[in-house]
């Protein structure tokens, strides 16, 4: 997924940079251990996978714009998360984009998926929701904010916006074993706003329309928010 904000700029190359080693250390600091089975990084053997692949999007002479793809697997299925920064080298820029993983998604991940990782206060959530007779383990990631606004200031209540993602997913006839919702509101320094949201990587129309239609702060300034829900079919 390439944020829609940047959809004119042409992805240019693959970056030539181990993003799988950084990926390796992160996830250790949280006591994942991963080795490498084909294309893939395994913890224990087991699934899921996971790998990363980095991008250059644009090359402003100054500046640079990185894309960072996190890639997870499971035996049948998987999703993409992505995370666009910009820093003066691709090393800057790629620091930045591991730091919106660490701070949004991967504990998410941990709590789902890593029993044996190391859990840290990160705003993550669990649930059990009841969808059309079936249970799921619900895990909610913590909103992931940039901006220079306070991050209470954008919405009037943030928890509107949890109870409308909520709706939306419990709407939906979920025939699949996992699903990953990725939400994400973005105003651009430019007046742009730019509503996305997927469940495993496909758009999710009803529920971008949704969160289009909330109270944000009009704002010159750049701001966005991001949240992961991922629902795992429970066995009776």
């Amino acid at each position: 997924m390439i944020i829609k904000i940047l959809q004119g700029i042409k992805m240019s190359k693959l970056l030539d940079i181990d993003v799988n080693q950084q990926l390796i250390e992160v996830l250790g600091e949280y006591d994942v251990k991963l080795e490498p089975m084909e294309e893939y990084l395994f913890s224990n053997g087991m699934f899921p996978g996971i790998t990363a692949r980095a991008f250059e999007m644009e090359d402003f002479g100054e500046s640079v714009v990185v894309q960072l793809d996190i890639s997870m697997l499971f035996p049948n299925g998987g999703f993409v998360e992505s995370f666009v920064a910009q820093g003066i080298t691709h090393e800057e820029a790629l620091s930045s984009a591991f730091q919106q993983f660490e701070v949004n998604v991967l504990h998410a991940f941990i709590t789902a998926f890593w029993e044996d990782g190391k859990r840290v206060e990160n705003g993550v959530g669990t649930d059990i929701w009841e969808i059309n007779g079936s249970k799921w383990q619900v895990v909610v990631s913590n909103f992931g904010y940039r901006g220079v606004e306070e991050f209470d200031n954008i919405i009037d209540d943030i928890d509107t916006l949890f109870d409308i993602i909520e709706n939306n997913i419990k709407s939906l006839p979920l025939t699949e074993e996992i699903y990953a919702v990725r939400t994400v509101y973005t105003n651009t320094s430019d007046g742009k706003k730019v509503s996305e949201a997927y469940i495993n990587n496909e758009p999710f129309v009803e529920l971008e329309e949704a969160v289009s239609k909330l109270g944000w702060r009009e704002s010159d300034s750049f701001y966005s928010v991001r949240n992961l829900v991922l629902l795992m079919r429970l066995q009776d």
